[in-house]
């Protein structure tokens, strides 16, 4: 992690906030090895905050709120973003 800031966790997936390093998406089915379990990295969304409920995510990022639908947790689509300035 270069700068982690928020997490959730929604059954066996965890969703880490890293900054401008972006939101890490991993398994973490094995507690024990989490750091090996990466389901997917978005760099493009500088993400602070996170709360993932039954495959909605509701992320606070430097530009805005947004949500997007994780059904499947390696494929994030945006479903609406509110701009903060």
């Amino acid at each position: 992690m270069d700068k982690p800031y928020g997490l959730g966790i929604d059954n066996n997936t965890l969703f880490v906030c890293d900054g401008i390093s972006g939101l890490k998406v991993y398994d973490v089915t094995d507690k024990l090895t989490i750091d090996e379990h990466m389901i997917d990295h978005f760099p493009d969304i500088h993400a602070y905050d996170v709360i993932p409920t039954n495959g909605l995510l509701v992320l606070i990022g430097d530009d805005g709120l947004y949500q997007y639908d994780y059904a499947g947790a390696d494929s994030l689509i945006l479903l609406s973003h509110i701009p903060v300035q």
